[in-house]
Order: C-alpha cells, then structure tokens, then sequence
C-alpha cells in the first residue's frame, strides 16, 4: 500500500465554521490524490500517542468485482431525499421561488439548510425538509420522532435488492481489514457488545447503508458536513462505483486541503468525523457511492445500551409500566 502524509491542517474548528453546509468549491483543496491501481493511504499530519500514524482515509482498490450484483442494484436506485440537510447544501431563496414557494409565507428557514412548510391552518409544520438529493438510507435507523428501531423504509419495500446489498457488508469488512485490521477489530468488538445481531447487516459490523448518486442536472455534488451517528472513534466504509466519463466528484476534506479521486469499484475508509463533501461533477458519468457504517444510535445491549422502546404519543401501543420503561 502507497502512503502520503497531508502537509496542511487548517484546524478543526476553523473548517467547521467556514465549510459546514456550504458546497465546495476549488479553494477547498490544493492537492487531488488520484488513485489508480494501488491502494492508497492517506495520513493526517500529526501521530499517535505512540509514534503511529492517524489515519485520514485509505483507498482500497478492486474491492467489489466487475459487473456485481451489488453493482447494479446500486445503480438502479433512483430514490431522492429531502431530509439530508447536512449534505444538500443551503436553501436559496431564488430557488425555492421557481418552485412557487414564497418565504416566510409559504415556508421558513428552520436553518440555514433546512425549512418548515406552512400548514393549510396557518402554522408551521414539525418537518424540516432539505435540498432534494438522489440519496437513500437502506439498513436500520431509530425514529426520527418515535425512538423506536426498525428497517427504512426502502429496506421493507424492496426485499430482493436488499437481499442482495447485505453482501455490502462482506465486501466493506474485508477493505476495512485490509487497510487498518487494528480499528477494525476495536470497531468489531464494538458491534458484538452493543449492537443487536438483528441490526448488524449481514451479521456484519455495520447497522445501515446511505446509497448516493451523483450526476449533472441533479445532485452534483454534496456539502460539507460531519457524519452524524457513527462512531466517534471508528472509520466509515464507502463503495465507488463508476459508470461513463465524468470529472470531479472528488471526496475532499478541506481540513487538509485534499480531494480524493477513487476508481472504480474501490472501497474507501476515511474518518468521517472530519469536515467532509464532494465536489460537483462534470461531464456525462455518473457516479455511486454507498456508505455503510455502524450508527451508535442503534447499540441497545450492554449497559451502556440505549432503549428501544418508542416514546410520546408513539408508546401507546408499548405494554408494560412506567417502572418497566425506566429500568
């Protein structure tokens, strides 16, 4: 495996607060780490306690092979989002105009990337919707509203695809073994003291897959954000799948000023704790990825364990007392 160790670090912090929902642009990035047939690991500028390297991301080539089915279930999907604010860049009002929203009357801004609709009485509704992208969530997620753990709605209604993705797991585990055998054990050892064997996708260490599609004329690109529910110390496992001639698309971190370009079929492990996005894309490819990691959300065993049991008005069907509840 090559290395390369970043030179610049422009602080945690300060990239948050200049990059954090906005989308990228050429200043995010100095360098473009292009990797082709060899695996590529990428180092931040500092070390560990005990003089070992901190890893930013690898690159594992070859790690799916060539016309998978992984593959074209993947590039079937053709499902959208409107609950990505982190990744869907921020809500111009040029835009949400041509849609024949006005603000403040038919919609507000609940953050700079997300907005409430007007109900027909006059009050504001409790959804915050995002910038539509072609993104979907595919595994097992905790409600939003309800604290209750289940199947996405995708995974219930399309069991065959999702038959087929859970070799996802299989795939992913062993790029991760590959570049890092060290986190990736900790990350195992992880899942087998919290996570329930039902959440665990293909008896894996992953709990839930984000499948994305980049193309021109609709999500071209992906704001900066910082992946929320993995875990804090663990790295996240994304497929790159790529179809027809396309430039850009790069996965940058302007922390370090550096964009990846992956092959592909390649499988990259990169610390998603870190400012991240992907850069717009050019040209008539298309590009797919699918994150799978492990949501501590979902770790439910252990004493450490989080309930499953739903909440508010969505408990009403629970059994048990109160006593029960809390304990």
């Amino acid at each position: 495996m090559k290395k390369t160790t970043v030179k610049i670090d422009h602080g945690q912090k300060e990239t948050f607060a200049k990059w954090n929902g906005k989308f990228l642009d050429e200043t995010a990035y100095t360098e473009v780490i292009k990797v082709t047939d060899e695996d590529m690991g990428v180092m931040k500028p500092i070390t560990s306690l005990d003089g070992s390297d901190v890893p930013l991301a690898y690159v594992i080539t070859n790690a799916y092979p060539k016309n998978s089915d992984v593959r074209k279930v993947l590039m079937s999907i053709e499902d959208t989002s409107k609950m990505r604010a982190n990744c869907s860049g921020p809500i111009l009002e040029k835009d949400m105009l041509a849609k024949g929203l006005v603000k403040d009357v038919d919609y507000k801004l609940r953050s700079p990337n997300s907005y409430l609709v007007r109900n027909k009485n006059g009050s504001w509704g409790m959804i915050a919707y995002s910038n539509e992208i072609h993104s979907v969530m595919i595994g097992y997620k905790r409600g939003r509203f309800t604290g209750g753990i289940d199947a996405s709605g995708w995974t219930k209604d399309h069991p065959e695809e999702w038959n087929i993705l859970q070799k996802i797991s299989k795939y992913n585990e062993d790029a991760f073994k590959k570049a890092n055998p060290s986190i990736y054990e900790k990350q195992k050892a992880f899942c087998d003291a919290h996570i329930e064997p039902e959440y665990r996708i293909g008896g894996g260490i992953f709990t839930t897959l984000s499948a994305n599609r980049y193309h021109v004329g609709q999500s071209a690109k992906m704001s900066c954000h910082v992946d929320s529910g993995d875990l804090n110390a663990g790295l996240t496992t994304m497929s790159c799948m790529r179809e027809g001639d396309y430039a850009g698309a790069y996965l940058t971190f302007p922390r370090y000023g550096i964009a990846i370009d992956a092959p592909d079929n390649s499988v990259i492990i990169a610390d998603s704790n870190e400012v991240h996005g992907v850069t717009p894309i050019e040209g008539n490819g298309q590009r797919f990825t699918c994150v799978a990691y492990c949501d501590n959300r979902l770790a439910t065993k252990g004493v450490a364990g989080k309930s499953e049991r739903k909440i508010g008005r969505f408990a009403k069907n629970e059994t048990g007392d109160l006593s029960a509840f809390i304990s």
